[in-house]
């Protein structure tokens, strides 16, 4: 009798262990957020002994890497490398590179803009849009405090605004989901911003053509379209146990198709 219950709780154990549910939290940066979310769905269709919750709002990068080492998040979502002094015992994973474009509303009447253009308005040389062929009304810049990898892109690759002073004019906001709701609001703002999926949820917003070229995700794989920054995860280290296979997932087919499914371009 007492083999037999000995037998039973250790297959009741063994069942329930088998059977725990492993969770995982990743948050930080809203620019791949809708991504990720939909690669947590994917992921836990197919795997529903793992749970991944995927946080809503956006914290920045430095939220993610903050979130990351206090250990509150076991991915942080980021949209940039990580500097020298920030790879202290934290692993970078570039997973995509969305377009990085001028935008603006879209009841002003411009279409495309050239190279010089876009260094005048952002400079605070170009102050009006009749001046670049659209309304008579005035330009305000918008731009980021800091941590702002779209402007990068511009300054790594358009000359003339690789060392460009921003207007004194324009106005910092903290977030780039900040931008992108002030541009949907207030026709006349300009601003630079990542062209992901966060972009198509302000339907009042277009981006601009560079030199004639639309920033289509077409046009940012095949390099028409230079403008791009880099969108990556952090880890406290080497990725383990479901942080690690939720990862490699990002890297299947099924999660480079939800990867590129709004205009992000896999890079894994």
């Amino acid at each position: 009798m007492k083999t037999q219950v000995i037998a039973i709780l250790v297959l009741f154990f063994s069942c329930a262990s088998g059977s725990a549910q492993e969770k995982i939290v990743v948050g930080g940066s809203g620019s791949l957020n809708e991504e990720v979310t939909d690669l947590a769905k994917a992921y836990m269709a197919k795997n529903p002994a793992d749970a991944i919750e995927v946080r809503p709002e956006s914290m920045s990068s430095e939220g993610g890497i903050a979130g990351v080492r206090l250990g509150r998040f076991h991915i942080g979502i980021i949209s940039r490398p990580l500097a020298q002094t920030e790879k202290t015992k934290l692993l970078y994973l570039p997973i995509a590179r969305t377009p990085a474009g001028v935008a603006f509303h879209k009841s002003i009447p411009v279409t495309n803009l050239a190279e010089a253009q876009i260094c005048d308005v952002f400079g605070g040389r170009i102050k009006s849009w009749k001046d670049v062929g659209g309304n008579d009304a005035k330009i305000t810049v918008l731009t980021r405090k800091k941590d702002d990898n779209n402007t990068e892109a511009f300054r790594e690759k358009m000359s003339c605004f690789k060392d460009l002073t921003i207007t004194a004019e324009a106005i910092a906001l903290v977030r780039g989901s900040e931008i992108l709701a002030a541009l949907d609001k207030r026709p006349g703002t300009v601003g630079i911003v990542n062209l992901g999926s966060s972009f198509n949820d302000y339907e009042n917003i277009k981006a601009v053509a560079i030199n004639g070229v639309i920033p289509a995700p077409e046009a940012a794989r095949s390099g028409k379209y230079r403008y791009f920054s880099e969108r990556g995860l952090v880890t406290q280290g080497e990725p383990q146990g479901l942080t690690k296979r939720f990862i490699e997932f990002m890297a299947t087919a099924e999660g480079r198709k939800i990867i590129g499914s709004q205009g992000a371009i896999p890079v894994r």
